[in-house]
């Protein structure tokens, strides 16, 4: 311990693993070497103010005493990471020293230690933790979890209002840390899509109530640098949207394909807009005409009147238009229509809360078609109250800007079907193929996914499963590979309906394949045999290799299907781990539990 005391004046910040620096050959794990580092920050501190007797001397030189906060992410698209550092941002302009860690990065050890902390989390699927949160949670929620008496935290939760567990898993935290002894200093805020002005004002009142609580110094002002070497925050948001030229879109099925996905090329002009592959693309889209004058009819509202909406007057048609959400209705609208109609069948589903049934009645209809049924007494400035605002949809880029410079590309599936004789589109995606043409504007930012990403080790192997426009990552994955230069193998499992029409960017994916970039290429066409063969059954003829794969540390990525495909391809993947390692079911999931710490098994999954 002498030997480690010595040292503490050559502590240093690696803005790269967001830790003090320690020598490299100290033979400690990771973790054990983030917490290390905060504690010999804080001893450093310590030494310099109560170093035998010279405090008064010392006094006038040493770095100020910051008191240290950390803040936890469990996020599945990254806007919880981008809350996260507007967090930390405002800690430091206020004196705290503050470590953005995402969730699969910290430790029971490391959460005893830690007095201040924020937990920001959004919620995935239906009540379920974030990928990255889940290994946490599951040692904070077990019976032999520590208890936090010294900890003084609040949380905010984002979530999605029309989901029956909304932010759920922001409410479990929450509970737990004050289960476990931990004193909650500011009310958790639950935050809907529109998320961003609840979550600043959330940072805003909790950062100088945290900051009065615990004890003074912990951090000496030499480790109190930003908590990552991350770019320029981006001046586009929500908010203020870039304006991105759509510069080329081209069909990609082939003519007989009973789909529709498209390919969308956007230049970022003189924006000075960057990102990496892994990243999402937000588009703001505007609701399709036919849509917005079905819904004026029902009202019987000319388009130009006046409607006040978020302290703004528009016009009826710009309101339906650009505003709201009336694809989907939201919650508080079929609860409310429930209630003004009488419906026996519809007010039963609500009263029930029955999720499964509700959604089966919903399935199909617009809120057109509830309008029509139940609307009753309501007035048009009524239902402009019960509507959610039109969220932004976000996509997974589909290019590297190493191979397609100042260009950022999409692939996406044009939704449409028609039902009891109405034609019905998806809101984005006809907004794109049907409204927008080359040469015209579209609002859009950046998401950034840092764990959803290419390996840094250009050596490491990757497999890659993403059947229809899942594809779209490992297009751009495959491409920085190939602009880097990695000499790491490439394994992707791709598939669709018919090879004959719905083999998207084939010429591509043959090319790479001829080269060498993609080393193996499995497909699987559902549908161009008797019996159906889906990925995660070419994943299993192959699993012995697949295992191998795994073995010599590769990544492994899934994009596409939250509920069906992804679902299946984790039980082949836990299968092939069990059969071709030898394990028992526990060892099995052990193993993935493991992959996902090691950021080494990732989800891009809707």
């Amino acid at each position: 311990m002498n030997d480690i005391v010595n040292d503490v004046n050559q502590v240093g910040e690696n803005a790269a693993t967001r830790v003090p620096y320690l020598p490299q050959d100290l033979p400690f794990n990771e973790d054990q070497k983030q917490w290390m580092g905060g504690f010999l920050a804080g001893l450093h501190t310590r030494l310099l103010i109560n170093n035998d007797g010279a405090q008064a001397g010392a006094s006038q030189s040493a770095p100020v005493a910051q008191k240290a906060i950390s803040i936890i992410v469990g996020t599945q698209t990254g806007n919880s990471e981008t809350v996260a550092e507007d967090a930390a941002e405002l800690a430091r302009s206020q004196g705290l020293a503050p470590t953005v860690y995402d969730m699969d990065d910290v430790t029971l050890d490391m959460l005893s230690a830690t007095e201040r902390l924020l937990v920001v989390t959004s919620t995935y699927g239906e009540g379920e933790m974030p990928d990255n949160a889940q290994n946490l949670w599951d040692q904070v929620e077990a019976d032999d979890a520590p208890r936090f008496e010294n900890m003084f935290y609040s949380v905010l939760a984002l979530g999605d209002t029309n989901y029956d567990d909304f932010c759920l898993a922001g409410q479990q935290w929450d509970e737990r840390l004050a289960e476990l002894g931990a004193t909650r200093v500011e009310d958790r805020v639950d935050c809907d899509i529109d998320f961003e002005a609840a979550a600043e004002a959330w940072i805003e009142k909790v950062i100088p109530t945290i900051a009065s609580k615990g004890r003074d110094g912990g951090v000496s002002g030499a480790a109190a640098e930003p908590v990552s070497a991350k770019n320029e925050k981006s001046k586009f948001n929500r908010n203020n949207p870039l304006q991105a030229k759509l510069v080329n879109k081209r069909l990609l099925n082939k003519e007989g394909s009973s789909k529709e996905i498209v390919h969308y090329e956007f230049s970022l002009g003189d924006s000075g807009e960057t990102y990496n592959a892994g990243d999402a693309l937000n588009v703001i889209a505007l609701n399709q005409p036919s849509l917005v004058e079905a819904c004026l009819a029902v009202f019987g509202v000319d388009d130009a009147e006046s409607v006040p909406y978020k302290e703004q007057n528009y016009t009826a048609a710009d309101v339906l238009k650009a505003h709201l959400e009336i694809r989907t209705p939201s919650k508080d609208l079929v609860i409310e229509l429930a209630k003004r109609s009488g419906d026996q069948e519809l007010t039963r589903l609500v009263e029930n809360n029955d999720t499964e049934a509700l959604n089966d009645f919903l399935w199909g209809k617009d809120v057109v078609d509830l309008l029509k049924a139940y609307k009753g007494d309501m007035r048009f400035a009524e239902f402009v109250a019960l509507s959610k605002p039109l969220a932004p949809r976000a996509y997974s880029i589909s290019s590297s800007i190493n191979a397609h410079e100042n260009e950022v590309h999409l692939t996406i599936g044009s939704v449409r079907y028609d039902h009891d004789g109405r034609d019905y589109m998806g809101v984005c995606s006809t907004y794109l193929a049907d409204l927008v043409e080359d040469g015209q504007e579209v609002a859009c930012y950046f998401s950034p996914n840092k764990s959803f990403s290419v390996p840094e080790d250009n050596s490491a192997p990757m497999i890659m499963v993403g059947p229809g426009t899942g594809i779209a990552p490992f297009r751009a994955f495959l491409e920085e590979r190939q602009a880097r230069q990695a000499g790491g193998d490439n394994w992707l499992f791709f598939g669709d309906r018919n090879r004959a029409t719905d083999y998207i960017y084939e010429e591509e994916m043959e090319a790479m394949k001829a080269s060498g970039l993609l080393t193996t290429l499995d497909l699987a066409f559902s549908r161009d045999q008797e019996e159906k063969v889906y990925v995660q059954d070419l994943m299993k003829q192959s699993g012995a290799e697949f295992f191998e794969w795994l073995e010599r540390g590769a990544y492994f990525y899934i994009c596409g299907d939250a509920y069906r495909m992804a679902k299946d391809v984790d039980a082949a993947l836990h299968d092939i781990i069990a059969e071709h390692g030898n394990m028992s079911a526990e060892q099995a999931d052990a193993y993935l539990a493991d992959l996902k710490k090691q950021k080494r098994y990732v989800r891009d999954v809707y």
